[in-house]
């Protein structure tokens, strides 16, 4: 393998419903009452489809209405912003481990994620991943265009030279297992205990499912 192409948020940035809060601070600013009678509908989607592009996902849960959307992710970035000043973002068990020993064994890693650029440096930057990455990308750098479209998959492998068919994906969500697919991905490589659980990760496509992104050296037969 050339490149490991690795989701953000409940992969390598652990989450601990850090992410479904700012959702909440977002649907707040939009006057969306969290303790109303639609609040559960509207929860059960955003967990749904937290894994695609934030705004994208205001957009669907406020019907389209997307001036009250984009305050709702000006409050979603600003919430996650103050948890990462806060010291509250922190990366996921043995995951800066893992990056590093994919570079040592001459990877390429490129690290994704539905975040808008700003927001995206600040969380990578807290967790101490800006010189363990050498490309990271958000769906603002592929005209929106991001999970389940296999565009940001298609930009890391062409960042670094790698070929898709030598790129091993991981993510803890069917959107970044639909989108290796879609690629051509070598691998396809779900990741437990985050946005879906395994049934529905290898339902997508997975070839392979681990509990944590630190199990990924291993899995490839790297020196861990």
């Amino acid at each position: 393998m050339q490149l490991a192409v690795l989701d953000l948020a409940g992969t390598t940035m652990a989450d601990d419903g850090l992410v479904l809060a700012a959702f909440r601070a977002g649907l707040r600013a939009a006057r969306v009452r969290v303790d109303g009678p639609c609040y559960p509908a509207l929860d059960r989607q955003a967990r749904a489809t937290m894994d695609r592009p934030a705004l994208t996902v205001f957009g669907e849960l406020l019907d389209g209405d997307m001036y009250r959307a984009r305050r709702a992710h000006t409050a979603f970035a600003e919430y996650l912003a103050a948890a990462a000043d806060d010291g509250r973002v922190r990366p996921v068990d043995g995951a800066p481990e893992a990056l590093d020993a994919l570079r040592d064994a001459g990877m390429r890693v490129a690290l994704t994620c539905g975040f808008d650029p700003v927001l995206r440096d600040r969380l990578v930057e807290a967790l101490d991943f800006t010189s363990r990455a050498d490309v990271i990308l958000s769906p603002a750098d592929v005209d929106g265009r991001g999970l389940p479209e296999p565009d940001l998959l298609h930009a890391a492998a062409k960042r670094t030279g790698a070929e898709p068919s030598r790129a091993a994906v991981a993510g803890d969500a069917t959107a970044g297992i639909d989108a290796a697919v879609r690629a051509g991905a070598g691998l396809a490589i779900g990741v437990r205990g985050g946005a879906h659980g395994e049934p529905r990760l290898r339902a997508a496509g997975a070839d392979a499912v681990i509990d944590s992104v630190a199990d990924l050296p291993a899995l490839l037969g790297l020196p861990s």
